[in-house]
This record gives structure tokens, sequence and C-alpha cells, in this order.
């Protein structure tokens, strides 16, 4: 009997497809650990909510604060939230700007202050002083954008995104017209490349037609402009030395060489139709060189939904794709991120809102002391010889370490089969570091076989190599 291994996925991560993709990548890895340590498929930590039920907003835009802690605004319900350091939780403040909606779109610390950008108004409050003392009105917007108002800080000066003008403020002076863009564009997404602005925009909805700006902050106008066949430039991914942006709503990554976009990989999933998924413009964040990107739902759920990773361990290994993180709830359908703030060098919270069940809303945090309760990777589809139906045999899965109370769970998916059946029976051989089937998968056209690492608190098995017998 031949074997199909399934290893080194850190060098493959997830597949184009079900059916395609590099050597050693899988059809599904969700909530597994590739990179830490080569050739070794671990559980990551699990995203705990800790918010409770005081966080009941939307949040697209987190603080991580000089004065110790973090800051989470409400997109549309203008609350400002302050997590302590020790993860402690508190109402602090609630937006009431004297034009526009409350809801605040985007915040950022520059200079002793925290600046919070709402439609019509951009906040100020002194770090330091009681919230009571700021300003939900300290500068008014020209254009008056409801939906984006990104900020990034380049050369000591904050940019701000006003739909197709740059404000910034610069040593505590407001101005709100400090780039003119050409109109329909809207600003969406701010970047950088070393001291340039790089201005991401969009349209509408229904216009797949957008443009890439850099800009050097000081001439009356752009150096570069990119078009792209793209509903929207949507957000700038935290790397370091590479720019990489999610565009369009189709799951498209691109490299932005200086002056224009290259096609660079794909979200896997299924876009037919109205199915549409995106990541926000702060659901992203570079975790110990590590770059992340929470991706939402628009419409349809084309994809699995979480926080992913792309990243490689060394130079020489390809820059792969995973899911690390599912949101607390466990869905990794119909639910968005908004974004992702450190906390510290080992943690950073995640916020969320998730439609599965009513509407929830939510912020995680990276649980140091337990386990993802959601860890697996499936194959992708084997087809050996549809004409002589060949038998496929048992699934040894591997293993370096299998602690007490932890288990592997092996499910198969043939042939006409939309989801995994219920784990099939098995025994665990300790001589060999095994888990082993003791029933055939059978005769079948096509095959996908699931392996599931269950942890208990905060030990997980962790995983070599997963054998598929085959009859040939």
């Amino acid at each position: 009997m031949a074997e199909i291994e399934i290893k080194n996925i850190n060098l493959g991560g997830i597949a184009d497809s079900d059916y395609v993709g590099t050597e050693n990548s899988v059809a599904e890895a969700v909530g597994l650990d590739i990179h830490s340590e080569s050739g070794v498929i671990k559980v990551n930590q699990k995203l705990t909510k800790e918010s409770s039920t005081l966080v009941d907003d939307f949040v697209k835009a987190s603080v991580p604060c000089s004065d110790g802690n973090t800051y989470h605004f409400g997109s549309t319900n203008g609350k400002i939230w302050k997590r302590t350091s020790a993860g402690t939780w508190s109402l602090e403040a609630t937006a009431s700007p004297s034009a526009g909606a409350i809801g605040i779109l985007e915040a950022k610390e520059y200079q002793g202050y925290i600046y919070y950008a709402m439609q019509s108004r951009l906040g100020r409050w002194q770090i330091g002083t009681a919230w009571s003392t700021r300003n939900d009105s300290w500068a008014t917007f020209t254009n008056t954008d409801p939906d984006w108002h990104p900020m990034r800080i380049i050369s000591l000066v904050l940019y701000i995104g006003d739909k197709h003008y740059v404000a910034q403020v610069d040593a505590g002076t407001f101005s709100a017209n400090a780039l003119d863009i050409a109109q329909p564009l809207r600003i969406k997404s701010l970047g950088r490349m070393n001291t340039d602005l790089l201005i991401g925009t969009f349209v509408s909805d229904n216009v797949t037609n957008t443009e890439i700006i850099r800009w050097n902050t000081w001439s009356v106008s752009f150096s570069y402009s990119d078009p792209i066949p793209e509903v929207g430039v949507n957000a700038f991914f935290e790397t370091d030395n590479n720019v990489i942006v999610n565009a369009g709503t189709k799951g498209n990554i691109y490299f932005y060489n200086g002056s224009s976009l290259e096609e660079y990989k794909k979200v896997k999933g299924v876009y037919t139709g109205t199915k549409k998924a995106y990541v926000h413009p702060n659901a992203v964040f570079n975790f110990n060189g590590m770059p992340l990107f929470g991706l939402s739902n628009v419409s349809g759920d084309p994809a699995n939904q979480g926080v992913y990773s792309m990243h490689r361990t060394s130079r020489n290994y390809p820059i792969v794709l995973n899911l690390e993180y599912a949101i607390s709830t466990g869905n990794l359908g119909s639910i968005e991120i908004g974004a992702i703030c450190p906390v510290s060098s080992d943690q950073f919270t995640v916020s969320w809102k998730d439609t599965n069940d009513g509407t929830a809303y939510g912020v995680d945090i990276l649980d140091l002391t337990a386990k993802s309760t959601i860890a697996y990777l499936v194959s992708r589809v084997i087809m050996i010889d549809r004409a002589s139906l060949l038998n496929y045999g048992l699934v040894d899965a591997c293993y370096r370490l299998l602690p007490d109370d932890t288990s592997i769970a092996v499910s198969k998916k043939i042939n006409a089969d939309t989801v995994f059946g219920s784990a099939i029976a098995s025994k665990t051989d300790t001589k060999r570091m095994l888990e082993a089937t003791t029933v055939d998968i059978n005769d079948a056209v096509r095959v996908q076989v699931k392996t599931a690492l269950v942890a208990s608190g905060n030990d997980a098995p962790e995983l070599e190599i997963v054998k598929i017998g085959v009859n040939t």
C-alpha cells in the first residue's frame, strides 16, 4: 500500500483551492502554529473574549497608548472604552461632536494626544487628563466622509483622509486640505513607503476601478498613481520593508513596488456571484515579525474568516497563508474583524462583530493560558484513479507530543459529501507515536481527510506527519 504524506505545511500553507496548491499546502489550516518550529504542527493560543458585555458596538479603531492603557472606539455609538494593562475594562466617555455622526471611525496617538475622527469632526484628548476634558469638535473636516477617516503618522505629521482631501495635524495645527486628489476617488486607507504617504482609494461598490497614490508629503501633487481594476484599496498590511495591500472584495492581495501594484496572493475561497470578503483598514498588525490581517465577510461567506498570517520564518522559505486564530465565538463565517491592537509584546486584542445568531460585538485577547479549541488541517482533494475506484486505507496521524487529556481526531469527506463526518474510530499507538484509524476510508473517487488537534487547557498535541494509505 502506498501512502500520501501531509507534512511541513509551513512551506505550503493554505492552498489556492481544495484541488491545487504548492507542494506541502493543505486545503484548510485553522488555529495552527506552523511557524514557531519548522516541520512541527502545533496549536496556537486561543482568542478569549475579554470585553464581557461592556463593548456593545463594532470597534474599528483601537489605540495602544503611551499611558499603558489601550483605548477602543465604537464605530456607531461613539463610546470610548479603556483597557488597563491588567485587563480591566471601563467606559470612559461617549463622543458628542457639534455636527455629524458620533461614530468614531479612526484614532491615533500623536504628540501627547489621542486624535479621533468622526464623520464631521476631529476630536482630541490630552493623555494623562480626565476624558471629560476632551474636545469632541477640536477641528472640522471639509468633506465629512461618513465611512472612513484613515490616519498615518509620517515624519512627525499626522495625516488623515477625508474623501478626496488629505488633512493633517502638524505640531498641533490642523489643515483640512494638505492634498487634493481627483474626485470621485475617496480615501479609504493610508500606508507608507519610506517617508512617502500611500493613499488607498475607493469610488463606490459598483465601480471596479480605483487607484493607489504615492505622495512625498511636500509637493503640491502626488508622485505616482496606479489604477487597479478593484473595488477599493482596503488595507495596508504591517510588514517590514514591503508594502502589501488587500484590494477589492474577492480576496486579492497585491505587492506594491513603489509605482504600481502587482498580483501577489489570493485568500482561498469561492468568490462567485455576490460572495465577497475584505480586510478593514485597522484589521492589520505585525506580531513579532509575523504580519496578521483579519478577513471580514461582506456577503455570502466566500472564505473562512478570522485572523490570517502571511509569513515565513526564513528567507529560504516561501511566504504562506495560514488562518492563525478564530475569534472567541468559534465561528468562521458571518463575522467581521475591525481592529487588531497590541497590548504587550506577547499579546494583542481583536475586535469583532458576529451576526450568526443575532448581532454580537466583542473584543478578544490572545489567551496565554489556553490553546485554541478550533485547530485542524484538511488535505487537498485526493484523486488517484477514478476509473478503478481505488480503496483508500487507514490514516496515521504521527505525533511528537500527545499530553494527557488531549487527542487527535480524524474524519473524512468522500465523493459528493459536503461536510466531514464524525471522527473515524482510532487507537493510540504510544510505541510508534501515532493515532491510527482502525477502519479504512474504503472505496471512493475523491477523498479529503481532516485532522483535528484537540487541546485541554494549555496543553495540545504536536503533529509531525499525517499518512493516508492508498491501494495502488
